[in-house]
């Protein structure tokens, strides 16, 4: 049994048919997983994208039960950030000239009755418990801080 590598390059969103190879789908990813490999090594460069579809892939990842390598090979920002996250203890890496940001999750494009607005704000509240849930799973940082850092849109170096 070996490595495999999963690709995550692109905004993370299903793609429409025949779209450019700027996007990554959990149908991408599911193509990707080898049921023979010992271990995946998953390379990311993504301003990140569809929240749902980033989630699927994180989850897809935690689920396969193999050891989790993640390489940062440029920007890992938004959502790709909670697929960075499935890495194992210690095996999570960004290289020298590359980013990390995360922001509070967004809707693009909402729009509807006071009702829908509201229900809307509240599954951007889910989403970003979930988020700060794994973030502090994976640093150990103190709810309160974690939830201050993605509030700010913060950008990070290695």
């Amino acid at each position: 049994m070996a490595t495999s590598h999963i690709w995550v390059y692109g905004i993370i969103v299903e793609a429409p048919k025949g779209a450019a190879e700027k996007y990554y789908s959990f149908n991408n990813f599911l193509g990707e997983l080898d049921p023979k490999a010992s271990d995946y090594t998953v390379h990311i460069y993504s301003p990140g994208g569809d929240v749902f579809e980033g989630q699927a892939i994180y989850n897809g990842l935690i689920n396969t039960g193999k050891k989790i390598k993640v390489l940062i090979e440029g920007v890992c920002a938004s959502i790709a950030t909670l697929i960075a996250a499935s890495a194992d203890p210690g095996q999570l890496f960004i290289n020298p000239n590359s980013q990390f940001m995360v922001h509070p999750p967004k809707f693009n494009n909402i729009s509807g009755d006071e009702h829908q607005l509201r229900t809307g704000a509240e599954q951007l509240a889910q989403i970003k418990t979930l988020l700060v849930s794994v973030y502090r799973k994976r640093t150990g940082l103190p709810e309160a801080q974690l939830r201050a850092i993605v509030d700010k849109e913060t950008w990070m170096l290695p």
